[in-house]
């Protein structure tokens, strides 16, 4: 198997495989844009004889966890020709992608499975989770008076990255928008309608990107910062409702809004979405900001990770008292009754904040003695996951 870098020069034969394993049929313009785009990416080819049998892109991100910013090498365009597959050309490709991240100081991954089955083999686990809302125009939350207003039209792009920014820091694993992934992803299908919610000081505090098109309201973005701004975008909503017979949105797995209805029997899902992987155990927890304690701790974590050796072994980790940590690999003979034994999957849900390690001890994820166990789960902040990208 031989592993190459694509380039520009590799484009038609990358689009072609996309399109046929993905069953999309890109316009012209389509291509272009994602022409423009290709070097901007790592992608990695598997050839034979010559020809592209399978490829995968690495997109540089950065993401939110605990309100500080993570290199993230996203995964995505995971893809082989028929004729070529069952000869474990992705499995190359996915460790030699980890290889890559972890030179590059990538020190978490996210990915949009297509099985969650086949990505956890290679160490990604599920991390978030999305709240999908059909509302009956009936059952619209009720018209309440706010003190600010909203502002229908283009508010311009810094008003929505401010909003945004402030909103997605509350949550662990958001992605961390340029100008780029507004202008080509986030402003594009879904979005041609923008309303902008102000308070009395006429700051921003929360936005709607939207359609309303054949009786449906359909949210791509809802954002607010605040309750009055929450209520005021919902009363806007609201006031469609001689136009639409529904609304449409997505929300945190957390969301409350068919409680605050006068009538909450309206459809809701809950949907597993992207997956996440820790690249490099001693990168990612050097950075995490763990909660503060009265007096410093210290745990050992037995790691397990089959396809990431430099994780593998036995690590001690000291959160000092500020949250700070430090983390090693340790050769000291340590009893069973010391360490706690946890697979990359399971530690990536923990410290995403998807999973509690309690919770993970209970089911069996996680083993062992309470009181290392307890003291993990008081290292790590308690804040949810979200995402409202696609990649």
């Amino acid at each position: 198997m031989e592993i190459q870098k694509l380039t520009v020069d590799d484009f038609e034969p990358a689009m072609a495989l996309s399109e046929y394993a993905f069953q999309v049929v890109m316009s012209e313009e389509q291509k272009e844009k994602r022409r423009s785009q290709f070097s901007s990416q790592d992608i990695w080819g598997v050839y034979e004889d010559g020809q592209l049998g399978a490829k995968l892109h690495i997109i540089p991100f950065q993401t939110y966890i605990h309100g500080r910013s993570f290199e993230m090498g996203g995964i995505a365009g995971v893809a082989t020709w028929p004729e070529y597959r069952r000869k474990g050309w992705v499995a190359g490709l996915l460790k030699h992608a980890l290889e890559e991240m972890n030179r590059n100081k990538q020190s978490i991954s996210f990915l949009h499975p297509f099985s969650f089955g086949f990505y956890r083999k290679y160490g990604w686990e599920t991390y978030v989770e999305f709240k999908r809302y059909k509302v009956p125009t009936a059952h619209l939350p009720q018209k309440k008076e706010t003190p600010g207003t909203i502002r229908r039209g283009d508010p311009g792009l810094s008003i929505l990255k401010e909003v945004y920014s402030a909103y997605a820091e509350r949550y662990n694993g958001t992605l961390v928008r340029d100008d780029a992934r507004w202008e080509n992803s986030v402003l594009v299908n879904g979005a041609s309608q923008k309303a902008v919610y102000y308070d009395e000081a006429d700051a921003a505090q929360g936005y709607l990107l939207y359609e309303v098109k054949e009786n449906k309201f359909t949210i791509k973005e809802i954002i607010y910062l605040n309750e009055e701004a929450r209520q005021g975008l919902w009363t806007f909503i609201a006031n469609h409702d001689s136009m639409i017979q529904e609304v449409t949105l997505q929300a945190p797995a957390s969301d409350t809004l068919a409680f605050q209805l006068d009538n909450p029997r309206i459809q809701q899902e809950i949907l597993p979405y992207f997956m996440a992987r820790i690249v490099s155990v001693e990168q990612f927890i050097s950075q995490y900001p763990f909660a503060s304690q009265d007096s410093p701790v210290q745990i050992v974590l037995q790691v397990e990770d089959a396809h990431a050796p430099w994780n593998e072994g036995v690590w001690q980790l000291n959160v000092a008292m500020n949250g700070t940590a430090s983390i090693w690999k340790t050769s000291e003979p340590i009893t069973d009754d010391q360490i706690i034994k946890v697979d990359i999957q399971s530690l990536t849900a923990v410290l995403m904040g998807y999973r509690r390690p309690t919770e993970m001890a209970r089911i069996g994820r996680i083993h062992g003695p309470n009181t290392a166990i307890k003291a993990l789960e008081q290292a790590i902040p308690e804040r949810e996951t979200y995402l409202l990208d696609f990649f």
